[in-house]
């Protein structure tokens, strides 16, 4: 043991000699693992240092056989972990040395055990290092003999990591004093290099130039390995290098820099920075996360820090100072606020190239509007000179072009045969180039999106004062550009109200379409456009002089007369009745299918019906008879001395027969009808107006009497027609009004006496009608198609009133709402029935939607697919009015549906009447073999509840139960409530019985 105390000395002694001698940290350690394995009894000796991370150990120098072990071990700083509990991790925690004197049985060996057993260590210690006093790593000794570390030997290396830990803060010391001196150097070189920066802002003639001076002076001064500017580009959403200078220059040229936060090379110091225009620095580059994109170019270049600093010019940020350095720690905030200045310093004479700049453009421009206002004059000599429009257009261009010094100007016209803009007229350098540009108004084509179109379309001035970068006029950069084309603007030429062209013009310079400037440009256009009008007031007056006593007579079409003629026409022939004492007819024809016809086959052939109907018009009347063309497919005729009815009945079905023969038209054989009115003179008129309307109202009588017919005015007809066209009227407007409004009746479970399900009705109020009868109205919103939205609005009445029922907490019940023919036919039913149950959030289980049996026998096949889709939605389905159709059994049972509703005339006269008697039960029965649900409609006593009930009819509605009631009044009845069974009815009426029933109507009313 003597012996082993005197090795340990000199081991402690070796150690001090090797702190003397060592330069640096490194040195250090491998010396003292060197002196301490020759001069003590050791296994070997080794120093583990902290990670950057702070949780492990790392091997960092040692010597002996025991190293090769050691530098494969995994030692970290965590207690409670088998690593971490080691005599390396509590010596480092616990800033003490840790022995271990039998370390094959110490259970903190526990995770090296097995490769401590092979190599034979007997005992283990761990002498903590520290640095201005906090733990930086372990110094490790191992012994082959267990129980060989005494008291005496503690004590000496006690001493030993003392004195290595008091050579470590000598070396942080001096690190610090020599960073210290470093930084003033910097900071002096960058006084030098701030300098340097000044005289190459008064220097520089470009902001580029600016750029590479600052850049080259900055990096000399301060030995950066760069300097660089990185300028925005908004729309890449990038920071674009445009000056860069040092010995890294070209790696950090080719690297790419983002303004986005959204990927990773936004999220470095330059995009930090250009975000928070905030400095953002990096000293220790390396290690920092933020420069993952760039660590590998870094670490190549020998790079240690950065630091970015916004580059503003005002109060915007235009990019981004980066400076590189080859030394950790380099930017400290003296360094940073020296940069702050250097920036501002840059950021001024930013300012000034822009004011400079500004000056010249305002310049520019003020000499370019004094030349332009003298083209303006020239401009408006020559709209007095011109003698036409041709020469017209070239004196402005030329005009314009010489005063305001443009590349070309254009004057472009509005083709009539098409969507191609016509050029007329340009002048100007590039104006052969011009000439042959493509222009278009149709927004749809590349060349219809530029300025020309949109200035067309708009009917205002387009500019562009970013040619080169401007998408709407991409179309054009391939031509213009060669010409220097840097700024263009289009001014739209409006006659008579309407767009007829453009004037363009063309610049080498940008922004030159300042606000004053479009406004100068934009009176000029005004100048051209009034000459035009000119021109066209002129040409115009004669061609109007030749047509307009033509035009005022007749019509333009069928060259038959018009209605002003007509209407002279027919007050000549009463007074000539008048004078002669004779009857004519008036005939008011309508065509039947002329919509449609239009619609289908285009205007054209509508055009061309038209003429065929006015020539087989004239072939089947008389020389004396008149026949006229109001407007549209409307044609009147006056059957001059023609006051027999016979007479007029003859003609009128000539008329028809001729109009009914097929005709040829856009190569399709057509037929078409008419619908003919017609009134007597004088027994229907003896006036112009009182005659044609008697003769329309006949007419469209004629029409609802099934087309292709005729129809005399009588004081019925105007009655029927004057209360029919009222209600109709009414009707499409009630909607709209809110007119509408739907009641409830409840339907009533046959066996509990439960209300299961409500039917919406619909109820009209009008102010003036009062209450209008569904049998009076719906047939007629039936007939003119008003249905479809009123049923819509049903729909969504109907389901949004259960819901809010089922939010106030009543009793939910199905609600059944009935389906018009034109309703189940229109082909948005269901998206609807989507739509109304979506909007309302109720559910598809609790609404049945109602058919009647003619409904879906019209078109069986699409029915079917219809009646599916709904039930594939889990909407329930009812067929109302049973047994009034003619539905085939054999169909019936394909038909999704689920319930039977027994028509309300075959439960009038149960249970007297045999014959209803066989047929409700029929109904009852056949019901129950399909598996569906059967409704009684219009049960209204005792005797009929009772019958069905003993049938097996499953619900009921009518009367007894409730009449249908506002939703208020329904919701009272839904109000959850226990409701008795009914008592048995009993087969003879007596008073008992009477009052049975009067006690069930009371439960379900109240």
């Amino acid at each position: 043991m003597q012996t082993t105390l005197a090795r340990t000395f000199a081991a402690l002694s070796a150690i001090n000699e090797a702190i003397l001698y060592a330069k640096s940290p490194d040195e250090l350690y491998q010396k003292v693992c060197a002196a301490g394995f020759a001069s003590g009894d050791f296994m070997a000796v080794a120093v583990f240092l902290l990670e950057p991370d702070g949780r492990r150990l790392r091997f960092a120098a040692g010597c002996g056989e025991d190293v090769a072990r050691l530098s494969a071990i995994e030692i970290t700083t965590e207690a409670g972990t088998p690593e971490g509990s080691g005599v390396g991790g509590e010596a480092f925690r616990s800033q003490t040395l840790c022995i271990s004197n039998d370390f094959l049985n110490d259970p903190r060996s526990l995770a090296w055990r097995e490769g401590a057993v092979k190599s034979h260590v007997g005992a283990a210690a761990a002498l903590p290092l520290l640095c201005n006093g906090k733990s930086v790593g372990v110094l490790f000794v191992t012994r082959s003999e267990a129980g060989s570390l005494d008291a005496q030997m503690v004590l000496l290396f006690e001493r030993m990591s003392a004195n290595i830990s008091y050579a470590l803060d000598n070396f942080t010391r001096e690190t610090a004093r020599q960073t210290s001196e470093r930084a003033t150097r910097r900071l002096n070189r960058m006084f030098g290099a701030r300098s340097a920066t000044n005289e190459a802002i008064l220097r520089a003639k470009t902001e580029q130039e600016l750029y590479q001076l600052v850049c080259e002076a900055t990096a000399k001064g301060a030995k950066f390995t760069s300097a660089t500017i990185a300028l925005v580009d908004r729309d890449a959403e990038l920071l674009r290098v445009v000056a860069c200078y040092g010995p890294n220059a070209d790696t950090v040229r080719a690297s790419k820099f983002s303004t986005s936060d959204q990927v990773p090379e936004g999220r470095g110091l330059t995009g930090t920075a250009f975000r928070t225009r905030q400095p953002c620095v990096s000293n220790d580059l390396l290690s920092d996360d933020r420069i993952k994109p760039w660590q590998a170019d870094a670490r190549r270049n020998g790079i240690g820090s950065a630091a970015a600093l916004p580059l503003f010019n005002g109060d915007r940020v235009e990019g981004v100072f980066l400076f590189n350095s080859p030394e950790r720690g380099t930017f400290t905030p003296e360094l940073v606020e020296l940069l702050q200045r250097l920036q501002a310093n840059v950021a001024f004479a930013l300012d000034n190239f822009d004011r400079a700049e500004e000056r010249s453009r305002a310049e520019a421009q003020k000499e370019r509007l004094t030349r332009m206002f003298a083209a303006l004059s020239a401009t408006n000599e020559a709209i007095v000179r011109a003698k036409s429009r041709t020469e017209l257009f070239e004196l402005v261009c030329q005009a314009a072009s010489t005063g305001g010094r443009f590349t070309s100007t254009t004057i472009a016209l509005a083709r009539a045969d098409g969507d191609q803009l016509e050029i007329v007229a340009a002048a100007g350098p590039s104006a052969e180039t011009t000439r042959n540009v493509r222009l278009s108004v149709d927004a749809d084509r590349p060349e219809g999106r530029g300025m020309s179109g949109t200035a067309f379309r708009t009917r205002q001035p387009c500019v562009s004062n970013d040619y080169v970068n401007d998408g709407r006029v991409s179309a054009f950069h391939a031509v213009l550009q060669g010409d220097g084309a840097r700024s263009g603007a289009a001014f739209p030429l409006i006659t008579h109200d309407k767009p007829v062209g453009v004037m363009i013009y063309m610049s080498t310079e940008q922004e030159t379409f300042t606000g004053e400037f479009v406004e100068l440009l934009q009176r000029l256009a005004g100048n051209v456009s009034f000459a035009m009008e000119n021109f066209d007031r002129a040409d115009e007056k004669n061609r109007a002089d030749e047509r307009i006593e033509y035009l005022a007579s007749h019509d333009s079409l069928t060259d038959l007369p018009n209605r002003e003629t007509f209407n002279g026409l027919l007050r000549e022939a009463i007074d000539a009745a008048q004078r002669h004492d004779h009857r004519f007819a008036v005939l008011f024809i309508d065509l039947d299918r002329f919509k449609v016809i239009n619609d289908s086959l285009g205007h054209e052939a509508g055009d061309l019906l038209l003429l065929e109907v006015a020539n087989r018009l004239r072939g089947a009347l008389r020389a004396s008879d008149v026949v006229a063309r109001l407007g549209g497919d409307e044609f009147v005729v006056i059957l001059d001395q023609c006051g027999e009815v016979d007479d007029v009945q003859r003609i009128a079905t000539g008329l028809l027969t001729a109009l009914a023969e097929p005709m040829e038209l856009a190569g399709h054989e057509c037929h078409t009808t008419a619908s003919i009115g017609i009134a007597m003179y004088p027994a229907n008129g003896s006036d112009a107006q009182t005659l044609t309307k008697n003769a329309d109202m006949a007419m469209y009588l004629a029409k609802e009497d099934g087309k292709n017919g005729y129809r005399f005015f009588s004081k019925e007809v105007k009655t029927q027609s004057i209360e029919r066209l009222s209600l109709e009227s009414a009707l499409r407007r009630a909607l709209e009004r809110e007119q509408f409004s739907l009641n409830y009746q409840p339907k009533v479970d046959m066996e509990t006496g439960q209300i299961t399900g409500v039917e919406a009705l619909l109820r009209w109020t009008h102010p003036d009608l009062g209450n209008v009868s569904p049998a009076q109205f719906i047939p007629l919103a039936e007939e003119t198609g008003v249905i479809v939205p009123i049923g819509r609005w049903v729909l969504n009445e109907a389901c949004a009133q259960a819901m809010a029922w089922q939010r106030r907490g009543l009793l939910p019940v199905s609600m059944a709402v009935n389906l018009s023919p034109r309703q189940f036919a229109d082909e948005h039913l269901l998206q609807d029935v989507d739509e109304a149950l979506a909007a309302s959030g109720m559910s598809p289980v609790l609404l049945q939607l109602e058919v009647t049996e003619s409904m879906m026998m019209r078109n069986v096949g699409r029915a079917l697919k219809v009646l599916d889709a709904i039930q594939s939605r889990g909407i329930r389905l009812a067929i109302d009015d049973f047994g009034t159709g003619y539905s085939s059994m054999s169909l019936m049972k394909h038909f999704p549906i689920d319930t039977i509703k027994i028509d309300r005339s075959f439960v009038r006269d149960l249970p007297q009447d045999s014959e209803d008697q066989a047929i409700a039960q029929a109904i009852i029965s056949m019901g129950k073999a399909l598996g569906m649900t059967v409704v009684a409609e219009g049960v209204e006593n005792a005797e009929q509840e009772a019958f069905l009930r003993t049938h097996g009819c499953d619900e009921m509605q009518g009367f007894p139960i409730s009449k249908p009631l506002p939703a208020p009044q329904m919701a009272e009845l839904l109000r959850p409530m226990m409701m008795p069974v009914a008592p048995p009815l009993q087969p003879e009426l007596d008073l008992a019985a009477e009052e049975a029933a009067a006690l069930r109507l009371k439960r379900a009313v109240i």
